[in-house]
């Protein structure tokens, strides 16, 4: 597997676990915004990286 395709990889499951957060009832709304607000700083992450290797990456 490449840095590309790891990435990327990432950036999915991100993209998953922030989509189960939303649709988790058992969740209140503070603690989804809490989640999500961690889960898109990975994500930020996850591209800034994509950036500094000169990867470009599907939009997830």
């Amino acid at each position: 597997m490449n840095y590309r395709e790891d990435l990327e990889i990432k950036l999915q499951k991100v993209t998953l676990a922030m989509h189960e957060v939303v649709d988790d009832i058992h969740k209140t709304e503070t603690e989804k915004q809490r989640i999500i607000s961690k889960l898109i700083e990975f994500k930020e992450a996850i591209i800034s990286k994509g950036i500094e290797l000169n990867i470009e990456l599907e939009a997830a």
